[in-house]
């Protein structure tokens, strides 16, 4: 099983990836570094993706915008999303959850990978 990371910014990729390997995770990470390359990776990979990483804040296909589209397909809905973002604000999380009530989770940059894990924890083994 895969985990899909969709962050814009590199370096936030990066480091994330890094977090998951250095805990034990074995599963293969794919990246995108938007909504719009996500969907082209989500749509190769549908059966694969058994959790993803997703950005709130990005250019082009906002995270929310993805997470609209991923909930309204049966196919997709089912993949678990953890919301990682600078927005710190209660409104944008309630956004986020109004989306997707099943949100796995909502974490706030910059974040402790402890946190990471703990969100993870019911979707992947280590």
């Amino acid at each position: 099983m895969k985990i899909l990371i969709v962050d814009d910014s590199l370096l936030d990729r990066k480091l994330l990836s890094r977090s998951l390997t250095n805990a034990g995770v074995k599963n293969e990470i794919l990246q995108a570094e938007n909504g719009e390359a996500a969907l082209g990776i989500i749509a190769q990979h549908m059966d694969e993706i058994c959790l993803m990483f997703c950005d709130y804040q990005m250019p082009n296909m906002s995270g929310i915008e993805l997470m609209e589209g991923l909930v309204s397909v049966p196919a997709t809905a089912r993949i678990p999303i953890i919301m990682i973002t600078a927005s710190a604000n209660e409104e944008s999380k309630q956004a986020a959850y109004a989306v997707n009530p099943n949100l796995a989770g909502y974490i706030v940059k910059p974040y402790k990978p402890e946190e990471i894990l703990a969100a993870m924890k019911p979707y992947v083994q280590f």
